[in-house]
């Protein structure tokens, strides 16, 4: 769904706060636009032969009241729109951010985690900016300006009214001339904002390998040419509605100073007295406020425009693994067991020419049973655990689990019943205990105890000083690779899965290691199905059965090696 759409969608349920928030806006600016007529009054009482001081100080209570009315009502109408735009910017990062989630692997192959970042929170921020000052503010303009005229016409006459503010049009041209520039070189400061978003997100995560290789200047070189590209972007953008603000100023400048020789003749005439001198300088005054806020509105305007094209680009992504197929009255997988019959699997690669990784790929895995699947590096053996789950998908008819095709099974009750650990385990910036439990409260600290003991990982962790309330860092990076995995792989024992997939993630430890989780492993997975991706013979020792996997996707000989 479309950005506008879910704004909309939101509009329709909680109208009434915005409506009356607008309708406040009017009210408050109605109120502005009586000062300059009351300063007017005031004048003429004070510039009379006899001055009759009840009238004035009657008209001062008069402004006074106009005033603090104007500041209620404004601050009355800042809080329920401004407020308002708030929720929507919630409302719209939580709609992109469980968009986002449901999109398929393929999606964040082809997209960098940077962009996305953005348009997440800059983007969105971008258009709640839009909603709130950029609409208030036109609204503003049509109102001031229209009680304005209205009010000039009666201090004077139509026809010095009309020369006075008939610049206007002439500006708000130029200005529709300008918007579509502002748009596209804003939507250039926000693709640069992303390269630098992702730029910063790739150093930190991978500073360990930066400050291995002795990279820290060639990297500050590389983020400074992206900084450099980001101020050019911003300075043709500044220099795109730069002029507007000044040319405002310069047109309503030239304005008063013919006013002041014509209207002074006029008071000095008496067509007009010295009141309406004033106040319809002071209208004059209150319209350049407004008309000088034109150049941020439309800054505002075209950001929030630019913004919610590159934040539909992900609305409108679909995913490519779906439950589209799926028979949707399937609550639970009857078993683990598990079958391929000629398997057939292929990446895309960036130039979209199909990239063959399985071929015609034969097994069966009874329903706790075990299967080791092995090969050279690259023929596909993590595929055939990514296909398990579903990250990737196959052709119908490939792949079965607990005897249902795998296409018909839900997204939702396949993934429930497995239990997968990749090869590069990711920890979240949690506890210890919350990245073994992984926030499901149904899990109790004993079995997250017991599922860190099968790890072997339990006496490392009762080591640190918090214990399991240790802090892990960002992706885990206060941990040794074999801590990561080991902690990777009691969260998922603790689901006590029916499918087990482990893909090679016993690679960062050490003999000893490995050798006491295969024995405890040994229990652990006797009640269920497991898949161990493998280069070990030790870990491949755990299984019933050995695939192996030659260079060419296709099913060979094990050779003991």
């Amino acid at each position: 769904m479309q950005s506008s759409k879910l704004i909309l969608e939101y509009f329709k349920k909680h109208w009434p706060r915005y409506a009356i928030g607008i309708v406040l806006v009017v009210v408050a600016t109605f109120f502005t636009t009586l000062i300059p007529k009351y300063l007017g009054l005031a004048i003429d009482a004070l510039n009379a032969k006899n001055i009759d001081i009840a009238n004035v100080q009657s008209i001062a209570l008069m402004l006074g009241a106009i005033a603090i009315a104007a500041f209620v009502v404004r601050f009355t109408w800042r809080y329920l729109i401004l407020g308002f735009c708030r929720l929507v910017e919630f409302f719209l990062r939580e709609k992109l951010f469980s968009h986002l989630q449901s999109l398929s692997s393929d999606f964040y192959v082809k997209n960098n985690t940077g962009d996305i970042i953005t348009r997440s929170i800059v983007d969105v921020q971008a258009v709640r900016m839009m909603l709130g000052f950029a609409v208030i503010s036109i609204l503003d303009i049509l109102v001031t300006t229209s009680l304005s005229i209205f009010n000039m016409v009666l201090a004077t006459d139509p026809l010095l009214t009309f020369l006075a503010v008939s610049p206007i049009p002439f500006m708000v041209f130029v200005i529709i001339k300008v918007r579509l520039m502002v748009r596209i070189r804003y939507t250039k400061v926000q693709e640069a904002i992303s390269n630098i978003s992702t730029k910063v997100q790739e150093n930190i995560t991978g500073i360990r390998v930066i400050k291995a290789f002795s990279q820290e200047v060639m990297e500050e070189e590389t983020f400074s040419k992206l900084s450099t590209k980001k101020v050019e972007a911003e300075i043709k953008l500044a220099r795109a509605f730069s002029l507007i603000g000044p040319s405002v100023q310069l047109t309503f400048g030239i304005v008063f100073s013919v006013f002041l020789v014509v209207g002074g003749t006029l008071v000095a005439k008496g067509t007009i007295t010295l009141g309406d001198y004033v106040s319809f300088n002071t209208y004059l005054m209150l319209i350049m406020g407004p008309i000088g806020m034109i150049g941020r509105i439309v800054d505002r305007w075209q950001r929030g425009i630019a913004s919610m094209k590159r934040i539909d680009k992900i609305l409108l992504e679909k995913p490519t693994i779906d439950d589209s197929r799926a028979d949707m009255s399937i609550t639970e997988l009857p078993s683990g067991e598990i079958e391929a019959s000629n398997l057939n699997f292929s990446y895309e690669s960036s130039e979209g020419i199909p990239c063959e990784v399985l071929k015609d790929v034969n097994f069966h895995v009874p329903s706790g049973g075990s299967i080791a699947i092995m090969g050279p590096t690259g023929c596909g053996k993590s595929t055939i655990a990514t296909l398990l789950t579903r990250v990737w998908g196959c052709d119908d008819g490939m792949l079965k689990v607990g005897g249902i095709e795998i296409n018909k099974i839900p997204l939702k009750v396949l993934r429930e019943a497995c239990a997968y650990v990749p090869q590069e385990c990711f920890l979240f910036s949690d506890t210890i205990l919350e990245n073994i439990r992984f926030y499901d409260s149904k899990v109790k600290d004993d079995q997250v105890f017991a599922a860190a003991k099968a790890a072997h990982i339990h006496e490392n962790i009762t080591e640190f000083p918090a214990g399991y309330q240790t802090m892990v860092g960002e992706r885990g990076m206060t941990l040794s690779g074999g801590q990561k995995q080991r902690i990777a792989l009691a969260r998922a024992l603790v689901r006590n899965p029916k499918i087990l997939i482990l893909d090679d993630c016993m690679s960062a430890l050490d003999s000893e290691t490995e050798r006491q989780i295969i024995e405890n492993l040994k229990t652990e997975i006797a009640s269920c199905t497991a898949v161990i991706v493998t280069h070990r013979s030790s870990a491949a020792a755990l299984a019933d059965t050995i695939l192996y996997l030659g260079d060419d996707g296709e099913a060979g000989d094990f050779d003991g090696r």
